[in-house]
């Protein structure tokens, strides 16, 4: 769910509130896209070349933006060069993944020197974990005056809606995952990062920073993240990451690695390659820039490489996603290599959700109790077989809800069923008909 609020606190009140800016939000987006005249109609993605760190700008068929990191501190032109190209103005979603400066340097420079507005920014907060050196930085504070002071923060399952046909879920921050029962923050602030999946209808989308081999276990043990299309490579192809267990889970068809030519690094290393190349498929892998400094580097083949020769700010990659055709292509330097076709096959993906609860009516809760589910999807849901489950595995049965037409809510009461809402609170899962996991509140 799109919170890092315990609903649950507060009872009626703010369950209201947090409904009113749902709906609030919803409304938006829908103005927006009306009065949008003229946007493509194709999910766009840009792997911005920005050498040895990472910078990916999404764009919606509405233009509405999310940029997840946003290079080095300097690195404001390319970001604004690669915004012109695609017809934004405005970023309405910044994620930092983490508090490395090749992730979060750049954005101070678009804002402050490109006068771009940056509408929400989302961090992993606990900024005093980072060394006193480090958080008094020139680069940390300007990051922090810009945008970070003010950033939300993204917990696992929180979702980020920036536009209504896109689902941005958290799958792991502070070296927590969703899931993990006890969770402990971790204490390497690479494997700290926010890794994200993206969906849009059937497409599927896996970009988690520099995460490491032990939240890349956490993801995997759990099954958290199967059979994606994309996968931007975590931590820039390192050794370090891309855990085989974890790999062989996405499934992916295509890797996309975020490098430049670095002599400390050596990014992507030719162990990492390998394994992509031993998986099932093998998925093409790009990379945006060549490594010229050598073992233990690796590279693809140059017609792979937007940059080959490392020179200049050309190397950018371009995943473009028509999800009526059920086809994404990827660019460089221009020209399109190939198209692929969508793992989902292009056919609507089932967004349903929890969109609020009321844990605590005027009367009893056995029978008073609500629910409300939401469909954000395209088509309409038969609810039959749905149901939602607490932690102690107490059932909720949905069945009576009928079906959900798209962009529709239905609220069902508990009417004595066992599964009840603790006003202390609780996790809430949405099970579909097949025991697929589909939201937790």
């Amino acid at each position: 769910m799109s919170s890092s609020v315990n609903l649950f606190t507060g009872g009626t009140k703010l369950n209201s509130l947090k409904t009113f800016f749902r709906a609030f939000t919803y409304l938006s987006l829908i103005a927006s896209a009306i009065t949008t005249t003229a946007y493509a109609q194709n999910l766009r993605i840009y792997h911005i070349d920005v050498e040895q760190a990472d910078a990916t700008l999404f764009v919606s068929p509405s233009n509405r933006t999310l940029l997840v990191d946003s290079g080095k501190n300097g690195h404001g032109d390319r970001l604004m060069a690669t915004m012109n190209e695609a017809g934004v103005t405005q970023i309405d979603a910044f994620v930092c993944t983490h508090y490395h400066e090749d992730h979060y340097g750049g954005i101070d420079d678009l804002v402050n020197d490109h006068d771009v507005p940056v509408l929400e920014t989302y961090d992993r907060g606990e900024k005093n974990h980072i060394p006193a050196s480090k958080r008094n930085s020139t680069t940390f504070l300007g990051y922090n005056n810009a945008v970070g002071e003010d950033a939300i923060i993204l917990l696992p399952g929180d979702e980020i809606i920036f536009d209504p046909e896109i689902r941005v879920t958290c799958i792991s921050s502070s070296g927590v995952v969703i899931g993990e029962e006890n969770p402990t923050t971790g204490v390497d602030e690479n494997d700290m990062s926010i890794s994200l999946l993206i969906t849009y209808g059937g497409f599927r989308y896996f970009i988690g920073g520099d995460i490491e081999h032990e939240t890349e276990e956490d993801i995997a043990s759990r099954d958290l993240i199967m059979d994606i299309d994309v996968y931007q490579a975590n931590h820039h192809g390192s050794h370090s990451s891309s855990l085989q267990e974890f790999m062989e889970d996405l499934s992916p068809t295509v890797i996309v690695i975020s490098n430049g030519s670095h002599g400390t690094y050596h990014h992507p290393r030719q162990t990492t390659l390998d394994l992509y190349s031993l998986l099932a498929g093998p998925p093409i892998v790009f990379q945006t820039n060549r490594c010229l400094a050598g073992s233990p580097a690796g590279n693809v083949q140059n017609d792979r490489i937007g940059d080959p020769e490392t020179s200049d700010e050309d190397g950018t990659i371009l995943v473009e996603v028509d999800n009526t055709a059920g086809t994404y292509t990827v660019s460089l330097r221009g020209s399109v290599y190939d198209t692929y076709q969508i793992e989902g096959g292009g056919r609507p993906d089932i967004s349903v959700v929890i969109e609020s609860i009321l844990p605590n009516p005027q009367g009893q809760d056995r029978q008073l109790e609500e629910v409300t589910i939401r469909n954000n999807g395209a088509q309409a849901v038969s609810m039959a077989g749905w149901i939602l489950r607490d932690r102690s595995n107490r059932d909720w049965d949905l069945s009576s809800m009928g079906s959900l037409a798209a962009s529709q809510s239905g609220t069902i009461r508990r009417n004595g069923q066992r599964m009840s809402l603790n006003n202390s609170g609780d996790e809430i899962r949405l099970l579909d008909a097949t025991g697929v996991e589909r939201d937790r509140f």
